[in-house]
C-alpha cells in the first residue's frame, strides 16, 4: 500500500511541474538555476545580436571656402578678378574692401557656390576679403585674407581750379589740369560731375591730353554755389595710367563784373551786375604790339609785378626793352597782358594806344579796379587788330557753344542739366 502511495505522489508531482514548466523554465532562466538551460540562453543572445541598434549619425562636413588671390598676396594685377568659392556649403556673405572702407561689386558666378568681382580695383592698395558660408546642417564657416595690388606704371593726379572755398567771377570755368596723359577721355570724363544749386546747362571740352575745362553755356548766375567732384579713384585712364585718389571742390560765384575795353575810344567800362558803375580812361597797345581782342577771364592779381620785356620777346638792347616795377596788376593772358597801373602814360589814357600790349590805367583807377577783380571775371577788348589765341588764358567763351560741345569726349550726358 505504502508503495502504490508513493508512486501516486510521484504521479502527481510530474503531473504539476508539466502543467507549471512554461513558468517554471523562465523563472528559472532568469535566476540561471537549471543547467539544461545554457544552451537556450546562447541562442536567444544570437538572436539579440542580429537585431540593428541606433546610434547618432556622422558629422556633417564643415563648409570649405576658398579664396582668389590667396591671403598675402602682393602685387596682384589690377584687372584680377577677386574669386571666393564654397565646397561643402553655401556662400552667405562675401565682402571685399579697402582700407578706405571702400567697396568692390562682386556678382555670384554660381549662385551660392562662387562670388567674382565686377568692380575694379585700384593699384597699390591693400584689400580685405570676408566671406561666410554655411554647411548642410547651418552651421557657419567664416574666413578672411588680404593681398595688395601692383603699382600703376603712372599715378593720375589732378590740380583744379578754382580752389576750394574760392568766390570768383561769372567767367570762371572749372579747370582740371592732370599729372599724366588722359588717352581713355570718355572713361575719366564719366568721373568729373558738377552739382549746382541753381542748375544751369553746362559741358567739359577738353584742351589737352592733360586739361579739360568746364562753362556753362552762359556766365554763371551770380550767388551759384557749385560743388565739383573728380572721383578719379580707381579709373583705367590708358595705357597704365590709373587714377589713385578722389577730390571735392566747393566755391561760390560773385557778383557779375564785365568789364569791355574798347581800342578806338580807349575808354574801359566796368560793369557790376548789369550796371556801369564807371568808364577809366585807358591806353591799349600800340600798333607794334597790340592789345589781344577776345573775351579774356581775369587769371590772377598782384600789388606789384617786375615786368621785363625779355620774357616776351623783347630782348635788352632793344629799343622797345623795359624793366620795371608795376603796381596793380590784374593779369587778363599767360603771355603777359594786364591791366595795371601805368603812371608814365596818363597822358595818352583816354586817347591813344601806346603800350606794349597791356591796359594802362592811372594809379588810381588801376587800384580800384585792383580790389573790384577777382579770378574768373570777365575783360572783354574790342577793335584791335590782333585776336586773342585759344589756351592764352581761359579763352573758354571765344568758343561757340556748338564748338565747345564738340571737345567734350561723350556723345551729351556731360551737356545735360546739373543736379
Amino acid at each position: 500500500m505504502r508503495t502504490r502511495q508513493r508512486g501516486a505522489a510521484r504521479l502527481a508531482s510530474v503531473a504539476v511541474v508539466a502543467r507549471l514548466a512554461p513558468v517554471a523554465i523562465v523563472a528559472l532562466i532568469a535566476a540561471g538555476g537549471v543547467a539544461g538551460c545554457q544552451s537556450s540562453s546562447s541562442s536567444t543572445e544570437g538572436a539579440a545580436s542580429t537585431t540593428p541598434t541606433h546610434s547618432s549619425a556622422p558629422p556633417v562636413q564643415a563648409a570649405a571656402i576658398s579664396v582668389v588671390p590667396a591671403d598675402g598676396s602682393t602685387a596682384v594685377a589690377v584687372d584680377q578678378q577677386v574669386t571666393v568659392t564654397a565646397a561643402s556649403g553655401k556662400l552667405t556673405d562675401v565682402a571685399v574692401s579697402d582700407v578706405d572702407g571702400g567697396t568692390v561689386a562682386g556678382n555670384p558666378g554660381t549662385p551660392g557656390v562662387t562670388w567674382v568681382t565686377t568692380g575694379t580695383l585700384v593699384p597699390s592698395t591693400t584689400y580685405k576679403v570676408s566671406a561666410t558660408a554655411i554647411n548642410a546642417a547651418g552651421q557657419p564657416t567664416t574666413v578672411t585674407s588680404t593681398f595688395t595690388t601692383a603699382a600703376p606704371t603712372k599715378v593720375l593726379g589732378s590740380k583744379v581750379a578754382p580752389l576750394e572755398g574760392e568766390t570768383v567771377g561769372v567767367g570762371m570755368p572749372i579747370v582740371v589740369y592732370f599729372t599724366a596723359p588722359v588717352t581713355d577721355r570718355a572713361a575719366v570724363e564719366k568721373r568729373l560731375s558738377v552739382e549746382e544749386s541753381d542748375p544751369v546747362l553746362g559741358a567739359w571740352h577738353w584742351y589737352s591730353s592733360t586739361e579739360v575745362h568746364y562753362r556753362p553755356a552762359q556766365y554763371w548766375p551770380p550767388g551759384e554755389e557749385v560743388t565739383l567732384n573728380v572721383n578719379i579713384k580707381g579709373v583705367n585712364a590708358g595705357k597704365g595710367v590709373w587714377g589713385v585718389n578722389n577730390r571735392v571742390v566747393h566755391f561760390k560765384v560773385g557778383d557779375s563784373h564785365i568789364t569791355t575795353v574798347d581800342a578806338k575810344t580807349d575808354i574801359m567800362n566796368v560793369q557790376v551786375n548789369g550796371q556801369t558803375v564807371k568808364n577809366v580812361p585807358v591806353s591799349l597797345g600800340r600798333d607794334k604790339y597790340p592789345t589781344t581782342s577776345g573775351i579774356h577771364v581775369v587769371l590772377e592779381k598782384s600789388p606789384s609785378v617786375v615786368m621785363d620785356s625779355a620774357t616776351v620777346g623783347i630782348p635788352k638792347g632793344n629799343p622797345d626793352y623795359y624793366y620795371e616795377t608795376v603796381l596793380w596788376d590784374v593779369r587778363i593772358s599767360w603771355s603777359g597782358e594786364f591791366v595795371h597801373a601805368a603812371p608814365w602814360s596818363v597822358a595818352d589814357q583816354g586817347h591813344s594806344n601806346v603800350s606794349h600790349g597791356c591796359v594802362n590805367a592811372s594809379t588810381a583807377d588801376a587800384e580800384w579796379f585792383y580790389n573790384l577783380s577777382r579770378r574768373g571775371d570777365i575783360v572783354q577788348v574790342i577793335n584791335t587788330p590782333r585776336p586773342l589765341q585759344s589756351g592764352n588764358g581761359w579763352t573758354d567763351w571765344n568758343m561757340s557753344w556748338e564748338k565747345w560741345l564738340a571737345g567734350s569726349a561723350l556723345d551729351g550726358p556731360s551737356a545735360s542739366p546739373s543736379a
